[in-house]
């Protein structure tokens, strides 16, 4: 049995610095599967919420009939909505009124069309039945005009009170990039303090603690199917929730057994000469993780490493799978009080015997192959002008300066950047700079460093695929990724000629 518990001991410790290290190499991207647990975390906990129901008839039929759940932060709501003419083709073509509007950022949009003359509306919002706003308009329609309405809706005595244990898992967020230095970090440390069998008793019961915690992660996750991917081994292998829960199992077993095995366990040092081994290993350990974060990753496992090119992996479909998702379409249908979901084939059918269609619900039967990069998109938020087929469809060099947060950016090479931005417009090269700004922060934070760019927009969860630091400047020949580097470590021109003399 004696070597049984060896082994325990050297597998555990190898797979601890292992899955450690992979991790550290990229402590952002752990972070962001932390933010996931956080988020998971707090809207389970997070205190039920009414829902209001709003309803707007013209002419006495019923256009609009949805609800939006209250959130704790609401107190004023600002409501508009609109009765629209409407040119309706299908048919036969005629002019016919529509109403859409918004609940606060929410949009809401009528199901079907009023024939003229419109002649009154009724806007309703309610709460358990009861009427807190009820509107009603009479309109001559002889002017086609849209009807424009807009008023605020107090809320403070609808909305409810989150918990502290709410506010703990969203305030956590704002620590999730320490918490993944310091996890992974300690991960790898526990490793080395395995494989030479240093102090063994603090040791397992640190790592007992440590996995019991995540074992329950990921149970929690798979149970309740949360958190589609754990991040046990960063981006290098994904697992699924199944699987980690019961590679955190294994390595429960492993721990028992190490446990039994306290005995035989010998260490490779004294205990002084351990305690200075583990001091050097610890911050060695800390400062990799820490200059992977600030340079970027050493292993670079993203879709977006060097060599790859973007254009081609949005089109790569893996031989034996499916380029789309296999969806039935049901369309549900109502007659009075009476509804039925049919296929396509008893439409007609259903149809003529005086149903009338409600909505279309859609069900995937067999998911299609994602693509590592499948929201990739770059948006001109001036001119309204999607730029994502300009930058796929280029001949050209190009650069992208990337930063998902603005708020948040590493600013002090701002200088830097413009200089390569007008490097590059001097060259003829195409430079875009993106975000996930809106409009007026974007234009505001280029006027506040004199950026002779324009930032457009791009999604969020892309940016920070993108950008492991916070920001990062890619250098592509055209949609292959030449090389790309930290705000902290930006190339200068003279750099930037000899890597594009390599291609």
């Amino acid at each position: 049995m004696k070597y049984i518990y060896q082994v325990a001991r050297i597998f555990t410790g190898v797979l601890f610095i292992f899955s450690g290290l992979v991790k550290l190499n990229d402590p952002a991207g752990f972070s962001i599967k932390l933010n996931e647990y956080f988020d998971v975390f707090a809207q389970d906990v997070s205190t039920k919420q009414d829902s209001v129901k709003i309803t707007c008839s013209v002419n006495q039929k019923e256009l609009i009939n949805q609800t939006f759940t209250i959130y704790a932060f609401d107190k004023i709501k600002k409501v508009d909505w609109h009765i629209n003419p409407t040119k309706n083709d299908f048919p036969p073509p005629s002019m016919q009124y529509e109403v859409f509007g918004q609940w606060g950022g929410a949009s809401f949009i009528s199901e079907g069309y009023i024939p003229p003359p419109a002649k009154t509306a009724t806007f309703q919002i309610s709460i358990h039945n009861q009427i807190i706003h009820r509107q009603i308009e009479t309109f001559d329609t002889s002017n086609s005009g849209i009807k424009d309405f807009e008023f605020d809706v107090d809320l403070s005595k609808y909305a409810k009170q989150e918990s502290w244990l709410f506010g703990f898992f969203k305030d956590c967020k704002a620590y999730s990039l320490y918490f993944s230095i310091f996890f992974c970090a300690l991960e790898v440390i526990l490793g080395f303090a395995m494989i030479i069998a240093w102090r063994m008793n603090l040791t397992l019961c640190i790592t007992a603690l440590l996995i019991l915690f995540f074992t329950f992660l990921t149970g929690y996750s798979a149970y309740f199917n949360k958190v589609t991917d754990c991040g046990c081994f960063g981006d290098f292998l994904k697992l699924k929730p199944w699987d980690s829960f019961k590679k955190d199992l294994v390595l429960c077993v492993m721990i028992i057994l190490m446990y039994l095995g306290l005995k035989h366990y010998k260490g490779l040092f004294d205990r002084k000469k351990g305690s200075q081994v583990m001091l050097v290993l610890t911050i060695l350990t800390f400062v990799f993780g820490y200059l992977c974060y600030i340079y970027l990753p050493v292993w670079d496992f993203l879709p977006y490493k060097k060599g790859n090119n973007i254009k081609s992996i949005l089109k790569n479909v893996p031989t034996g799978q499916r380029a789309t998702d296999s969806i039935v379409i049901k369309f549900v249908m109502q007659k009075g009080n009476d509804s039925m979901k049919v296929s396509s084939t008893k439409y007609a059918e259903v149809a003529a015997k005086g149903y009338t269609f409600k909505r279309q619900d859609r069900q995937v039967v067999l998911e299609g192959y994602k693509s590592p990069i499948h929201d990739f998109a770059i948006f001109d938020q001036v001119h309204g002008i999607d730029l994502t087929d300009t930058f796929l469809n280029s001949n050209k060099i190009q650069i992208l300066f990337v930063m998902p947060f603005i708020e948040t950016a590493y600013t002090e090479s701002m200088n830097e950047v413009a200089e390569i931005a007008l490097w590059a417009k001097k060259k003829g090269y195409q430079f875009y700079g993106i975000s996930s700004a809106s409009l007026s922060p974007a234009k505001a934070f280029t006027e506040k460093y004199k950026l002779p760019f324009t930032l457009f927009a791009a999604d969020q969860k892309m940016l920070m695929t993108m950008a492991r630091y916070n920001s990062t400047l890619y250098l592509f020949n055209e949609q292959t990724v030449i090389n790309k580097w930290s705000a902290r470590n930006l190339p200068n021109l003279s750099q930037l000629e000899k890597e594009l003399s390599k291609e």
